[in-house]
C-alpha cells in the first residue's frame, strides 16, 4: 500500500482537523461525516466555488480515518486527467478514497468511465468514496450518463461560502491552536471582518505570514506593527478580491500588492 501511495506522489495534508468545520454553516457536512464514519454513507459529494474549504475538508476526512486506524487517501483531478487511468488501480486498497477537482475529466471521456468503474469496484469492495466539484452533480458537463447516474445516487452537500463570520472565525481559531499560534486581538478582528471571506484566501494569508512566527517572544505590540498587520491584510484581500472578478494574476499585480514580511517581531507571538 506504501509504494502506491507513493507511485501517485501523493498524501495527506495533515494541517487539517475537522474542528476547523465547527461553524453552523457546516453543522449539516459534519453530521454526514459522522455517517460516514460509522458505515451508514458509503458515497458523498460535495460541492461549492473555489476557494471555499473543499479540499482542505476533504484532507480532514481522510486524517479523521487515518486516527482511526483506517487508510485513507486524498488526490486532486487535476494533477492526475493528463496521466493514465491505471494509477486508480492503486487506490483499491484503500479503506476511503477522497477526489477532488472532479469537474476538470469534462475533457476526458477515458478518466470519465475509469471514474464510473472505480465507484462500481468501491461499491463491490465496501470502500468509501467522497467527491468534490464546484458544481451539483446534475450539473456536470460529462459525456458518460452513466457516471452522473452514479454520481447523483451520493447525498450532496453545498459547501458554505465563507459570508458567515462565525464559520470563518471557528476556523481560524481551530487552525490557529492546532499550529500554536496567537494572533494579537486587534489583527484577528480585522482579518475576520475585512479580510477574505473565502477560506482559502483566508488561509492564504496564514500561510504567507508563518515564517513570522519563529523566535517571537514579545507580548506586547505596538500600534505601528498593528498598522503594518492591518495594511497587510488589506493589500492581499484586494488582490483576492480582483482574482475573484476575473482578472490575471499579473493584472492584480501580485507582486506590489502581496503581503509583506516585516523585521519588527512584535507582529505576532508564540502561545
Amino acid at each position: 500500500m506504501a509504494d502506491a501511495q507513493l507511485s501517485l506522489n501523493l498524501e495527506i495534508k495533515h494541517d487539517a482537523s475537522l474542528s476547523d468545520f465547527g461553524g453552523p454553516g457546516w453543522l449539516a457536512i459534519m453530521d454526514a461525516v459522522r455517517q460516514v464514519h460509522i458505515g451508514l454513507i458509503q458515497q458523498m459529494y460535495l460541492f461549492g466555488n473555489s476557494g471555499t474549504g473543499k479540499s482542505h475538508l476533504l484532507s480532514a476526512i481522510c486524517e479523521s480515518f487515518i486516527e482511526m486506524d483506517k487508510t485513507a487517501i486524498c488526490l486532486s483531478l487535476s494533477e492526475l486527467v493528463f496521466t493514465d487511468v491505471s494509477v486508480l488501480s492503486a487506490l483499491e486498497t484503500f479503506d476511503v478514497i477522497a477526489i477532488d477537482d472532479l469537474d476538470v475529466i469534462e475533457v476526458s471521456a477515458q478518466w470519465q468511465e475509469a471514474i464510473f468503474h472505480l465507484i462500481n469496484r468501491s461499491r463491490e469492495g465496501q470502500r468509501q468514496l467522497i467527491f468534490a466539484a464546484k458544481v451539483p452533480a446534475g450539473e456536470l458537463p460529462f459525456a458518460l450518463t452513466d457516471l452522473l447516474t452514479r454520481l447523483a445516487q451520493a447525498p450532496a452537500f453545498k459547501v458554505p461560502d465563507g459570508h458567515d463570520i462565525e464559520d470563518r472565525q471557528t476556523m481560524l481559531e481551530s487552525i490557529l491552536k492546532r499550529r500554536g499560534w496567537q494572533f494579537d486581538e486587534r489583527i484577528m478582528s480585522h482579518l475576520l471582518t475585512e479580510g477574505p471571506h473565502r477560506i482559502g484566501a483566508m488561509m492564504e494569508v496564514l500561510n504567507y505570514i508563518q515564517p513570522m512566527f519563529s523566535n517571537l517572544n514579545r507580548v506586547n505590540i505596538s500600534k505601528t506593527v498593528i498598522s503594518e498587520a492591518i495594511k497587510m491584510i488589506d493589500e492581499q484581500t484586494l488582490v483576492a478580491e480582483l482574482l475573484d472578478l476575473g482578472m490575471p494574476e499579473e493584472s492584480s499585480d501580485m507582486d506590489s500588492l502581496s503581503l509583506r514580511s516585516t523585521d519588527d517581531p512584535d507582529l505576532f507571538h508564540n502561545l
